[in-house]
């Protein structure tokens, strides 16, 4: 808990107050400190993680890409959950059509590819913020409907929700007295644990050229800009592919240390 706290915090801290504390244009570039290596390295302060192929400081658009991935992992784990808990709710209460039509549709998208999707995204939306959630959300759901279609079903059964059935309590109150509570406990476990998968698929969109474009700045993307100078300069790869591992990693601890408590 300690560990995946203290990472999550810092991701948090570096997206919301990241740029203002560096001050130093993500974009900026400076050809003659092209490459320059990190600090410790035969770098210098001023560029505390070295350079990249066009002199862009390596800090401040490590801090930049932090803000990204934040907002499109909270955003994307938030869409794919709302449908996911929804359909898998509806499914394990009604049970029937609506729980048979569910597990097709799980099907239908286990059987997709998550490149496919985010190539038929960009072809049919062209590059930005839409299609990248677009295609997190509709590979997303499923996590969440498979679990929460099981719990309510067991839920429905629990002796608690039959005495209140006899009672007469109708359905909406039912849900939102009854079950939803049991649910929250697992949905937020889940959601925790998909935000670094989200993070996760977002970097590797921008590395294969699928994701945000433009001049948005992504830890993938940086990944990919450093391939060409990487026998010469692997720090311009290895910086956001160690940021990625440290987050993936912290998110997942927090999501494990609180599905233990």
């Amino acid at each position: 808990m300690v560990v995946g706290g203290t990472i999550a915090l810092v991701l948090v801290v570096a997206a919301i107050f990241g740029p203002g504390l560096v001050g130093t244009d993500p974009n900026r570039q400076d050809l003659l400190g092209r490459l320059a290596p990190p600090l410790g390295f035969g770098g210098t302060v001023a560029h505390p993680l070295g350079t990249d192929a066009l002199g862009r400081d390596l800090l401040a658009r490590l801090v930049a890409g932090a803000r990204v991935s934040l907002l499109v992992g909270l955003a994307a784990t938030a869409g794919a959950g709302a449908i996911g808990v929804t359909l898998g709710a509806v499914a394990g209460w009604s049970g029937g059509p609506a729980d048979r039509a569910l597990g097709w549709l799980t099907d239908v998208q286990a059987a997709l590819p998550f490149v496919v999707v985010a190539i038929a995204a960009t072809a049919a939306l062209g590059f930005g913020l839409v299609p990248v959630l677009l295609t997190l959300v509709l590979t997303g759901w499923v996590g969440y409907a498979r679990v929460v279609r099981l719990q309510t079903r067991a839920i429905a059964r629990a002796a608690w929700v039959e005495a209140a059935v006899a009672l007469g309590v109708g359905a909406p109150r039912l849900v939102l007295r009854h079950v939803a509570p049991h649910l929250l406990g697992t949905v937020a476990i889940l959601a925790t644990q998909q935000v670094s998968a989200m993070i996760l698929y977002e970097a590797s969109l921008s590395y294969l050229g699928l994701g945000l474009g433009g001049t948005a700045v992504t830890w993938g993307g940086m990944a990919a800009e450093g391939q060409e100078a990487l026998l010469k300069a692997p720090w311009v790869s290895a910086v956001p592919g160690a940021a990625v591992a440290l987050t993936v990693l912290g998110l997942n601890l927090l999501g494990d240390a609180a599905a233990e408590r």
